[in-house]
């Protein structure tokens, strides 16, 4: 359980106030309890720190650097995801349920598509929040086409507008090779630990399904059993795989 958002200086405070507000969590000045997970706001941003993490550096996202900013800069070479996707005459209206660190969602936005991404963490929603804000000012354009959402991809599919496609990812098991660093994967299963979340892909596929949308895109590593046998065509790299259904 995480119960502390730590803010670095005083022109940081009335912002950690109101994202612990947010989150239900208290913001204190300094650090009560370094030895159990904390939020922390400074002038690098918010980000999270886990003590049995194995990577002791905290965790940030950052958009304009790393993997993210690698596979922006080469979205042309992204073919896999792009054949996935198909053509199409028309931005397509796409509901990412997994958002995960975005990594997708920002190809479907580089691609020009409108993106409604879902993610069921209130840690991560925020670090991704902060992420998104962080960018602004060297990839404005990048984000008008994207609308966050926190909350749970089933209950908001349900009750939601009409939609092109739906993106799923659920979380690749630890042992298996992602786009992710083994940092970043440790982190992610962190943050779920501590806020108690527990993923059934098997359950949330089969409600997805239901969905009336042209087609559904499901990531899966290569090897994988697929969550249905009824799929249309699947398009397959290395490590990974895309199901697609019609």
């Amino acid at each position: 359980m995480i119960t502390s958002l730590y803010y670095t200086s005083k022109k940081h405070q009335n912002i950690a106030e109101t994202l612990a507000q947010s989150i239900g969590i208290k913001a204190l000045n300094e650090p009560s309890n370094t030895e159990e997970p904390f939020l922390e706001f400074s002038d690098s941003g918010l980000s999270f720190f886990h003590p049995e993490a194995r990577a002791k550096n905290q965790f940030i996202i950052n958009f304009n650097s790393g993997s993210t900013g690698w596979r922006l800069k080469r979205v042309e070479h992204e073919k896999l995801i792009k054949k996935a996707l198909g053509k199409s005459p028309k931005p397509l209206k796409i509901l990412d349920c997994t958002a995960g660190l975005l990594q997708d969602t920002l190809l479907f936005l580089s691609l020009g598509h409108e993106v409604t991404a879902v993610e069921q963490s209130k840690l991560l929603f925020h670090l991704l929040q902060d992420g998104i804000n962080r960018s602004l000012p060297f990839q404005d354009n990048l984000f008008l086409n994207l609308t966050m959402v926190q909350g749970n991809a089933c209950s908001f599919a349900r009750e939601a507008q009409e939609f092109d496609v739906i993106y799923y990812d659920p979380m690749y098991p630890p042992s298996k090779k992602s786009a992710l660093g083994s940092g970043q994967l440790e982190y992610l299963s962190k943050i779920l630990e501590v806020e108690q979340i527990s993923n059934k892909p098997q359950m949330d596929f089969e409600v997805l399904q239901l969905m009336p949308v042209k087609k559904m895109i499901v990531k899966r590593p290569i090897k994988a059993e697929p969550f249905n046998t009824g799929i249309n065509y699947q398009v397959s790299g290395k490590t990974t795989r895309f199901d697609v259904y019609i």
